[in-house]
């Protein structure tokens, strides 16, 4: 069983991965939202010139597209319900304003103010904005509890994951459904779709289960396990792929019928969880001590993320602008962008106050003299 001391590197890597596999699928967004390509003129391109994407990148999108919310969410679920038993609500609460509010309201102003006016967009950081939410309900949940469960508790802790994994897939139609066909993100401040936020919940509180229940972090671990879930998995993304209508609503055919709709997002709903559990079981295997390129990676996952947005789009329009193909396009734009982004963190957030918030003031490499 994992000492309460323990973390867990494999799972702090898959959350960071997952942040990081933002940058892959930004890449292609011109192929996937043409009408973006209208704003890119002055570097070559346009709409109508924007070709449909090919097999591979459409398999590649939808793929990440999948689970890689899915699974941010439930693994943040997980660490916060740890850090909230280990530390408190208080510091739980304390930490996640700074850290995802201040970060929210200082980058999505800066991108959104980039037309010259503000909007409210909330553009890529969506996922902040619902975490801050899901967070600060979870410290009014917990505050005033017992930081440690009895142990007579473990039992109905199994039993409420059980529940949950159970649920997940009649959820996620319904989810869907309120949303029109498919779950979808917040667009502003303001613009909060039901259906994504209460399906985002949804995983934070599975993963809150999760650690509840951690034992079962072993069992996800063991390689029968992994090679079952591993083909469910497969199949399901592949009966997923054949119901695909699009990426966000765009270049879409719709759907038949309601039956049709259905099966899509029952197939949807059982990729997502089942590439879930099977990544978490695979890197909870995988990565059991702290090693310097995870480290690094997982500094680097948020700041990155915060940044990459603009460099992405600006590289993406002047490849297709160049007239690239697409796998060139895309390798080319995730490589310069993550360079970028990762010079713009060292110069201007590692050793600057800006590291208070992102990385939080204790971690930070600039601290006042004499401070803890």
């Amino acid at each position: 069983m994992t000492n309460e001391t323990d973390r867990y590197h494999g799972l702090d890597l898959l959350r960071s991965l997952a942040m990081l596999l933002g940058i892959v699928f930004h890449a292609p967004m011109f192929y996937y939202i043409p009408e973006m390509a209208d704003g890119f003129r002055d570097f070559g391109i346009s709409t109508s010139m924007i070709p449909e994407m090919e097999l591979w990148l459409q398999l590649l999108v939808q793929w990440s597209h999948n689970w890689r919310m899915t699974v941010f969410f439930i693994i943040s679920g997980f660490f916060a319900l740890m850090v909230i038993q280990r530390k408190g609500a208080a510091h739980f609460a304390k930490d996640r304003v700074v850290r995802l509010g201040l970060a929210l309201i200082l980058f999505a102003t800066l991108y959104d103010m980039l037309d010259g006016q503000f909007q409210g967009k909330l553009e890529h950081l969506w996922f902040i904005h619902h975490l801050l939410i899901f967070s600060l309900i979870s410290s009014a949940i917990w505050r005033g509890k017992s930081s440690t469960a009895p142990k007579n508790q473990t039992g109905a802790s199994n039993r409420l994951l059980v529940g949950l994994l159970l649920a997940f897939v009649p959820m996620r139609l319904v989810c869907d459904m309120l949303d029109g066909g498919a779950v979808s993100i917040a667009g502003s401040y303001a613009d909060i779709k039901l259906g994504g936020f209460v399906y985002f919940a949804f995983c934070f509180a599975l993963g809150s289960a999760l650690y509840s229940s951690k034992e079962t972090l072993n069992n996800l671990a063991s390689t029968t396990t992994i090679l079952v879930i591993g083909v469910i998995a497969a199949i399901s993304f592949a009966a997923t792929f054949t119901y695909v209508d699009g990426v966000f609503g765009h270049r879409r055919t719709p759907s038949a019928d309601m039956t049709d709709a259905l099966l899509g997002s029952a197939f949807a709903a059982v990729s997502a969880l089942s590439w879930s559990m099977l990544l978490i079981g695979v890197t909870h295997t995988l990565i059991k001590r702290s090693i310097k390129p995870v480290k690094w990676l997982v500094e680097l996952s948020y700041p990155v993320y915060l940044v990459h947005l603009l460099p992405a789009m600006i590289i993406s329009a002047i490849l297709i602008g160049q007239g690239a193909g697409q796998i060139t396009v895309v390798l080319g734009t995730v490589c310069a962008t993550f360079i970028i982004s990762v010079i713009v963190y060292y110069v201007l957030i590692k050793f600057t106050p800006l590291n208070w918030i992102i990385s939080g003031y204790r971690k930070s490499w600039l601290r006042l003299p004499g401070s803890r």
